[in-house]
């Protein structure tokens, strides 16, 4: 190629993003990476019948976006996976972001605003062990719990799994939180064996599952999706972020 035109092509502006779990979870130990602006060739991939019916949005963009992982992108952790994802809608979108919300003066629910760029990310603060594991005791049973994080290919698994269950059985009862924590334990009281381990997670009690998974949920690196939304009266309701596929369509 003529070395005048390539240096004449536009080339797509990028910047670099913190990963929330600070690549302590990767084997290559990566704490950013480059990440491309959307394009107007991405807004085609966004109004994709075929991505969109299959709910692959996600995916392709960021394997499309990300420039230098060192590894498969759908084994980044899926908190990392949302910065990355942040980073997208607001330098593509703009920080604005619409979301119903129950206000409490008016008693109803009204549509209010989000600046995204306000949101922070949680920092993983614990350090795994060699294998990437971090340890939980059960408050009642005391059974020693290892469990890891997991990856966007982990949600999809589980996703998959869920939805043919359910359109086997007929019974539309979804098993999702038992599939998620047999993906992310690793050990109970030092058993590995996969159909031990899941006949137990099915019989701890409620109490002890629930606070397992805030436990995990609490120190899993990502962003709090805590925020200050702004309603029309001017006033503000504090609620959560709901990051679902209406994500990156704002002028819906």
């Amino acid at each position: 190629m003529d070395p005048e035109a390539k240096s004449s092509e536009f080339q797509v502006p990028y910047d670099i993003v913190d990963l929330p779990s600070q690549g302590l979870l990767y084997t290559n130990k990566q704490k950013t990476v480059t990440v491309e602006y959307l394009t107007a060739l991405d807004e085609t991939i966004l109004t994709s019948p075929n991505i969109l019916n299959n709910d692959r949005v996600t995916d392709v963009l960021i394997s499309r976006k990300v420039k230098n992982l060192g590894f498969n992108s759908d084994e980044l952790l899926e908190g990392d996976r949302t910065a990355i994802l942040l980073f997208l809608r607001v330098t593509g979108f703009g920080p604005d972001y619409a979301q119903m919300v129950f206000d409490l003066k008016s008693s109803s629910m009204v549509e209010s605003n989000i600046d995204l760029s306000t949101l922070k990310q949680k920092k993983l603060t614990i350090n795994p062990d060699s294998d990437g594991l971090f340890d939980y005791e059960l408050p009642d049973s005391k059974k020693r719990i290892k469990f890891r994080f997991l990856t966007g290919k982990d949600e999809k698994e589980i996703e998959e799994r869920d939805a043919a269950d359910m359109e086997r059985s007929g019974d539309g009862i979804s098993k999702k939180i038992i599939y998620k924590l047999e993906k992310q334990i690793s050990s109970i009281d030092g058993i590995t064996d996969k159909i031990k381990i899941s006949n137990i997670i099915k019989n701890l009690t409620i109490l002890e599952s629930r606070k397992l998974r805030k436990y995990i949920n609490d120190i899993e690196p990502g962003i709090d999706f805590k925020v200050s939304a702004r309603t029309p009266g001017g006033g503000s309701v504090d609620t959560f972020l709901r990051f679902n596929t209406s994500f990156f369509w704002p002028e819906l």
